[in-house]
């Protein structure tokens, strides 16, 4: 398969981040680099439809610093959610590619994902 193929697969399975057993949650269970639940709630479109939001207002320069930095940490977290879905979407293809079948057992595949 070519790799602009793949680049559509990635789009189409990103496009519903709520498929089925979808990319890992986990995150938001707490721990270190924990995000928000309404942040792990969000799917690929939405997590990056909001960051750009957090960008535009943070690059129009008029935010105190206080909500600068929230904002911030905000939008970090929401490109952290935003990387794990396309890491989980890209596992996906390469399973895809490879032939082999989805494992009902998909604590490997999401321990793959978070290294």
């Amino acid at each position: 398969m070519e790799k602009k193929h793949t680049a559509k697969a990635a789009s189409a399975a990103g496009a519903s981040a709520g498929v089925e057993g979808g990319p890992p949650q986990a995150a938001a269970m707490g721990g270190p680099g924990a995000l928000p639940a309404d942040i792990a709630a969000l799917n690929f479109e939405q997590a990056m439809a909001e960051l750009e939001q957090v960008t535009r207002r943070l690059e129009q320069g008029d935010v105190p610093i206080a909500e600068a930095l929230a904002a911030y940490q905000r939008g970090a977290s929401l490109m952290r959610h935003a990387q794990s879905i396309l890491n989980y979407v890209q596992t996906e293809i390469e399973v895809i590619e490879a032939g082999q079948e989805r494992s009902a057992d998909r604590s490997a595949l999401i321990s793959q994902i978070k290294e």
